[in-house]
């Protein structure tokens, strides 16, 4: 089935700039998450049953170029995550028990031709958020179900996944999503129960995981209802120097280009009669932990499904915010060093968005 407008392409003024910049949308009903590849050529839509690609045209509208049908057991298509560089795989993965995730090979335009590799789990596990790290040699999962972390090792030549490592997280932690370093050093994965944000070492080499016991709390101090509370999502600002060259396809130059000054977390409310909250955090310039976390603010109106954050690709200091309660996406400041932040703009809807990708 294709969603045809439900994924629609959206215009955002930011008030300081005066100019605009478009955004893909996706939306809980008709549930798709989408997408976009490193050159900004596909977007990508996992919805029931299938995970697609669309090609972007000069006028930004979309045009169907392929899907990859899901098994009858596997039909939640929940999560997708795109390499850096050629030959530009996409991984996805439904969130459902037992389900693994999958490795898809695009053709030279960026569609989808064919799933060529699974990545497997427990038959309890249920994985809710993928990443890769900066060479696209391993997939890192955050096993929700499974309350658990895993490492697979990914080859880009003979399209091979192999399993490296399972990570117990701490029980009542539940990870949701994670993300990797663009250096490679670090990853940091939300734990949606415990409504905090976890610290993992990693080896560039082995791709393996160190858990260093340390985690941040992302509900303000004192809270005593946080079972009202479910973290969410977690994603790196975009320095500018890398977010302007997205057609390159060289990997040395997207590791050792600017690295980002923060981390950005979002955390949802289960009632939409309170707020979610955002969070950022500094981070070493030089080796990509963390230094401080710098805010932690409630976000407006209701908390919603989704409360996800997704960075700017303009300037650093800006981020998308949706909220699927009250049908909006907002775009935020971060204010200057990191002191807070604060909506700038707004863009209402008929139906709750998902998450946005940035075009431009």
């Amino acid at each position: 089935m294709r969603f045809s407008l439900s994924t629609l392409l959206l215009a955002v003024v930011p008030k300081v700039f005066g100019d605009k910049h478009y955004f893909f949308s996706g939306f809980f009903t008709g549930n798709m998450i989408v997408a976009i590849d490193e050159r900004k050529r596909n977007v990508y839509v996992a919805t029931t049953g299938q995970i697609q690609s669309y090609a972007i045209k000069s006028n930004r509208s979309l045009t169907s170029t392929s899907n990859i049908t899901l098994s009858s057991s596997c039909q939640n298509a929940n999560y997708i995550a795109t390499t850096n560089a050629s030959p530009y795989t996409v991984f996805g993965v439904a969130y459902s028990t037992g389900c693994a995730a999958q490795a898809l090979a695009v053709d030279s335009t960026g569609a989808l031709t064919a799933a060529t590799a699974n990545l497997t789990y427990n038959s309890t596990s249920g994985v809710h958020g993928l990443d890769i790290s900066p060479d696209a040699a391993f997939v890192y999962s955050a096993d929700d179900m499974g309350n658990a972390v895993w490492a697979h090792s990914y080859d880009r030549e003979t399209k091979t996944a192999q399993t490296l490592q399972y990570l117990a997280a701490p029980e009542g932690a539940n990870p949701r999503h994670l993300a990797v370093h663009p250096n490679g050093a670090w990853v940091y994965a939300i734990y949606e129960e415990a409504n905090s944000l976890a610290v993992y070492k990693r080896d560039n080499k082995t791709g393996l995981l160190t858990d260093e016991k340390t985690t941040y709390s992302l509900l303000p101090a004192g809270f005593t209802n946080t079972s009202s509370y479910w973290a969410d999502e977690v994603k790196f600002s975009l320095p500018t120097s890398n977010s302007t060259n997205t057609t390159t396809s060289s990997l040395t130059n997207f590791i050792t280009s600017a690295q980002p000054k923060y981390l950005i977390t979002g955390t949802r409310s289960r009632s939409t009669n309170a707020t979610g909250y955002v969070s950022a955090f500094a981070l070493d310039a030089s080796t990509g932990a963390i230094t401080s976390q710098l805010f932690l603010l409630p976000t407006t109106a209701s908390g919603g499904s989704a409360n996800a954050v997704s960075p700017a690709l303009f300037r650093e200091e800006y981020l998308a915010i949706t909220d699927s309660g009250a049908n909006f996406v907002e775009v935020w400041k971060i204010e200057r060093e990191g002191v807070g932040a604060s909506a700038v703009a707004r863009l209402g809807f008929e139906s709750g968005p998902a998450n946005v990708v940035w075009m431009d």
